[in-house]
């Protein structure tokens, strides 16, 4: 008898860690939220077809994510920050990224783990370096 294969599972696509913490509970907790949304996808879609990336999840991490956006963006108007145009546009390259998979799975075409995964880097560079400065404006302020 041959023991089993040894299964070899995915990294994560993001995960939070201390390096994203903004120190505005708020913002934190919605970044927490973001990330496993991403991994309830990453789930789904090992659960499913190569490729076959589900809908609900998808939408739920569109709506958190734009009302997240719209947090921050609220947070930054009302502290005048001054990077606060650049930092929303970073929010809608985001959400256009997001919307852009949900096109593409309406329309049958397949998504897949790398398409998650780009989407999980470029949400743990945001965090770590766009928001953490922006919550340290905010913090300085002592606006929050």
């Amino acid at each position: 008898m041959h023991p089993a294969p040894a299964t070899r599972t995915a990294p994560p696509i993001a995960r939070w860690r201390p390096q994203l913490e903004t120190e505005l509970e708020a913002i934190d907790q919605q970044h927490r939220e973001l990330l496993q949304d991403l991994a309830r996808l990453a789930v789904a879609l090992g659960a499913g077809s190569p490729g076959d990336l589900p809908d609900e999840p998808l939408a739920t991490l569109a709506r958190h994510l734009i009302k997240h956006c719209q947090t921050e963006e609220s947070l930054m108007k009302e502290a005048g920050f001054p990077e606060r145009v650049a930092h929303a546009n970073q929010h809608q390259e985001v959400v256009l990224r997001v919307r852009d998979l949900q096109y593409r799975r309406m329309k049958g075409q397949p998504v897949g783990r790398e398409a998650l995964a780009e989407l999980g880097a470029w949400l743990e560079q945001h965090i770590s370096q766009a928001d953490r400065a922006m919550a340290g404006y905010l913090k300085a302020l002592q606006t929050v």
